[in-house]
């Protein structure tokens, strides 16, 4: 913490993001090694929040270091895709600070923005903003549309 009680900004290195996700895990009582992901392209780690799974990485970019949390919500169903896909859009239409994606046959939650000037408030708003998302989410669509919710 700076003079006056402000943060300390994030100059837009992977180190201090690291610094800043390793805290927020420890807060949350978990410890961050336990949770890192070892295939992660740049540096990855996994938490659970109620039935969802939240990715967090780190990632090198061309201008620093970027933030990107996922959540794998639902399989894509089958059936009603069109009625499906239109659902997710009115869903984005609500949504702040996250948006609704598509990975091969999955829907995700996703939120990224760069390091730079991060503070360590706004990381742990945001990974608590995709996790409640994500965990709100994944059940109401797996409900309306019948179909499975991500278990990996």
């Amino acid at each position: 913490m700076g003079i006056f009680g402000a943060q300390k900004a994030s100059h837009g290195l992977a180190s201090e993001a690291k610094v800043m996700v390793e805290a927020y895990f420890q807060r949350r009582g978990l410890h961050p090694a336990d949770h890192m992901l070892t295939d992660a392209s740049g540096l990855g780690w996994w938490l659970m929040e109620g039935s969802a799974k939240i990715f967090v990485f780190v990632q090198d970019g061309p201008q620093g270091a970027i933030l990107r949390l996922t959540a794998p919500l639902v399989q894509i169903p089958a059936e009603n895709r069109e009625l499906f896909y239109r659902r997710l859009l009115d869903l984005n239409g609500t949504l702040s600070s996250c948006a609704l994606s598509t990975h091969e046959e999955l829907v995700l939650v996703v939120a990224q923005r760069p390091t730079f000037g991060l503070v360590q408030e706004e990381l742990d708003d945001l990974v608590w903003h995709v996790a409640y998302v994500a965990d709100l989410l994944d059940n109401k669509l797996a409900e309306e549309f019948g179909c499975k919710m991500y278990s990996g």
